[in-house]
């Protein structure tokens, strides 16, 4: 990764910068050359929101490894408080294991995004927008039937959203701070 994206992540988790709710409904065409800043960032916000709910609430809780793949990048990786990293391997590119491992992992667990948690950061390089980093809270359940049932485990996310070259693509993935819920 270029240091400079690493620089702008590490500063963006340090300093805990704020976001501003949506308020627009207009669509974005991409690339997109920096307007009135605000009614970019709504935009932007609502665009990385529906990414992650095609990724999480569609792909993931649905177990649909086919639209997984359509929304990752070959250029994955995967960093997890518990179980390690995920990068590429001489023999396989962490953006397959990614998807592989959907079958197993997705028919245990159901994901949440808190959404009064969410915040999405533009990257530009100049004038041009290449990127997002979006952050926030989920919460994992147990699930039966396609449906969550029993809260399990609470954690933090940073994810690195890329155009790659017209599409958003889900390039780094930082899971952490995850904390189980005692259940009485």
């Amino acid at each position: 990764m270029k240091p400079f994206i690493w620089i702008i992540l590490i500063n963006l988790i340090l300093t805990g910068c704020q976001n501003s709710e949506p308020t627009s409904s207009e669509g974005m065409d991409l690339p997109v050359e920096r307007p009135g800043i605000s009614n970019m960032q709504d935009d932007l916000y609502k665009q990385i929101k529906s990414l992650d709910s095609l990724y999480f609430d569609v792909a993931y809780n649905h177990c649909d490894s086919a639209l997984a793949r359509t929304l990752i990048s070959s250029d994955f990786e995967f960093y997890h408080d518990k179980g390690g990293v995920l990068l590429d391997s001489a023999d396989e590119l962490a953006s397959e294991v990614m998807v592989e491992d959907f079958s197993w992992v997705c028919e245990r667990t159901y994901r949440k995004l808190v959404n009064s948690s969410m915040e999405v950061f533009p990257l530009y390089e100049g004038e041009i927008l290449y990127g997002a980093i979006q952050s926030g809270d989920q919460e994992f359940y147990d699930r039966e039937n396609d449906t969550p049932t029993k809260l399990r485990t609470t954690a933090k996310f940073i994810h690195l959203w890329i155009i790659e070259p017209k599409d958003w693509k889900l390039r780094r993935v930082f899971s952490f701070d995850h904390q189980s819920v005692s259940q009485d």
